[in-house]
């Protein structure tokens, strides 16, 4: 059954905020907002009342009071076997032209990173960076997913320091594969600069040992 109240509190970066109603707050997700515009703190909302996991009240298929409960517009009509594909398929095309693009990035960042790691063992037989890539990846990629988990169910968030540490470390890959597919952390301006800063790192480093067999980054360490 839905209830009114005023959407005291909106992050629009993290994608949360709460709502008072009955001298109580809910919590809501973006994920529950049914609305034709962005949320608006202030605005008068209707929703229906629940609870997490944890027994905390949450708000669920939560739209904005500009449309009565009485308009056509608001009321839902019966799906059917066709409403479904039509529905499903646009998603799932979606889905593939996102696969297709985290790809193609991957492959353009990853290619200097991947003929120096390479180089160093043919030439060399150093092994770690062709270890330390994947297997740091893997973990940074499984951060992203447990923290987009964690936003949805509006529970503890990983903190963005731990996700750029793992990524400096050599995790960027996984981590750029991971907000692509995911939709995570994609659109907040100042993580993403972090981010592509430390993608920029690695690229320099390596590109520093393919053509400069590491020489140049030590005469620049070196004077400063």
């Amino acid at each position: 059954m839905e209830q009114h109240g005023v959407l005291r509190s909106w992050n629009g970066n993290k994608g949360f905020g709460f709502i008072r109603a009955d001298n109580s707050d809910y919590f809501v997700h973006i994920s529950s907002v049914h609305s034709e515009h962005r949320p608006q703190q202030g605005e008068t909302v209707y929703f229906v009342a629940g609870k997490d996991k944890k027994g905390r009240l949450q708000a669920q298929q939560m739209r904005s009071a500009e449309r009565g409960i009485d308009r056509p517009a608001t009321r839902r009509k019966q799906s059917t076997a066709a409403d479904t594909h039509k529905s499903t398929y646009p998603q799932a095309r979606h889905s593939s032209v996102n696969l297709k693009k985290a790809l193609s990035l991957l492959i353009i960042v990853c290619a200097i990173p991947a003929m120096g790691a390479w180089q160093a063992f043919a030439h060399n037989a150093v092994l770690w960076p062709l270890l330390l890539y994947p297997c740091i990846s893997l973990f940074s990629a499984l951060q992203y997913w447990c923290d987009k988990h964690n936003a949805q169910n509006g529970q503890w968030r990983i903190p963005e320091k731990q996700l750029h540490a793992v990524d400096l470390l050599g995790g960027w890959p996984g981590a750029l594969l991971a907000q692509q597919l995911l939709r995570h952390k994609t659109q907040k301006t100042s993580y993403q600069a972090v981010f592509w800063l430390i993608v920029v790192v690695h690229q320099v480093y390596w590109l520093d040992q393919l053509g400069f067999g590491g020489q140049l980054l030590q005469q620049v360490l070196g004077t400063l």
